[in-house]
């Protein structure tokens, strides 16, 4: 069995549409500065583009990693590819103030997430390519697998094709990042964007929730709150990691217990309600997420600052950070 989708590999693609150019990342977050970092041990040149130096403390941070950074404005003016690492809401108002009218015909205007160009807060001139590349894991975990020498799964997605070489050009970014190391596939914006809105909501937003209601059931039904935090908190790191390096099945026949694998099977899909999940990808599909962060944000996220301000003192946050100091070594050694 095979999969459908075409993977492309580090002996499938080249670096040479990006040999002799120059790629513009726009702001320096964790990702930001991940993908950078790859992209320049693989011998490709990388300017850095940041807002003003006295409200972006990023910038004192790409010069100590030693980037060349400098204004939004120059970067775009002085590269072939701008790589766009901005957060999703505040990147119209930087494209529109910073980037627009500095791009030049046949550059390339990539994006590490396609939400400002699947729900049109952006639209880029035509003479442009227009394009996505994302690896599957956070910043620290992508710059440490290449360091490691191997690479995170990713995607190539192509939107706009001014040049004929958007694809290739895409590619090569990919691969200088490293992701080519393990794979990397082309997709459509709209899956890129709308599956991972997909997974942000269900299975980070479904797991921390479920995290936290273990939890506090545990407390409040009188348990040690250590071991309540250890049960709803520490133990599902191991299951996952071990998942991930034999799959669902053989972890549940032969890793686990028996009594943990008559638990899966049989209670585990009463907590999973189908009906929502399907509900959650049907409003993302239909663009009803989107919409509800995008005024969300314009109105300077009231909503989302109340819901941290509930969480942020709770009875499970301090029990989370008196069990870290207690148990360091522990969480230390699970952090490797």
């Amino acid at each position: 069995m095979k999969f459908s989708e075409k993977i492309y590999r580090d002996e499938d693609v080249s670096l040479e549409p990006l040999k002799g150019k120059t790629v513009a990342i726009i702001g320096y977050g964790s990702q930001a500065r991940a993908q950078s970092l790859n992209i320049r041990d693989s011998g490709i040149k990388v300017i850095v583009g940041c807002g003003d130096r006295k409200f972006f403390p990023d910038w004192e941070r790409a010069e100590a990693d030693g980037h060349t950074v400098m204004s939004i404005e120059d970067a775009v003016k002085q590269s072939d590819l701008v790589h766009v690492l901005l957060q999703d809401p505040a990147q119209p108002e930087a494209y529109k103030k910073h980037i627009h009218e500095h791009l030049k015909e046949g550059q390339t205007l990539s994006f590490c997430h396609g939400f400002a160009i699947l729900y049109g807060t952006i639209q880029p001139p035509k003479n442009v390519d227009v394009t996505l590349y994302v690896p599957n894991g956070p910043g620290p975990v992508v710059r440490q697998k290449y360091l490691d020498g191997s690479g995170i799964y990713g995607c190539v997605c192509v939107e706009q094709d001014y040049t004929g070489n958007a694809l290739k050009t895409e590619l090569a970014l990919a691969k200088a990042a490293g992701s080519t190391r393990a794979g990397t596939i082309e997709m459509s914006f709209q899956h890129e964007t709308e599956g991972d809105n997909f997974e942000e909501q269900v299975l980070y937003g479904g797991t921390i929730h479920l995290m936290r209601e273990v939890y506090q059931l545990m407390a409040d039904a009188g348990y040690p709150k250590s071991f309540a935090y250890a049960k709803a908190i520490r133990s599902i790191r191991s299951v996952i990691d071990d998942i991930d390096a034999v799959g669902i099945e053989t972890y549940l026949s032969t890793h686990c217990s028996r009594t943990c694998e008559f638990a899966v099977r049989h209670s585990g899909p009463r907590v999973i309600n189908r009906e929502a999940i399907r509900e959650v990808f049907n409003e993302t599909e239909k663009g009803v997420f989107a919409r509800n962060w995008l005024v969300e944000f314009s109105h300077g996220m009231p909503t989302l600052h109340r819901m941290r301000r509930e969480r942020k003192d709770s009875d499970m946050e301090q029990t989370g950070k008196l069990w870290r100091e207690t148990f360091a070594k522990e969480t230390d050694l699970g952090a490797k």
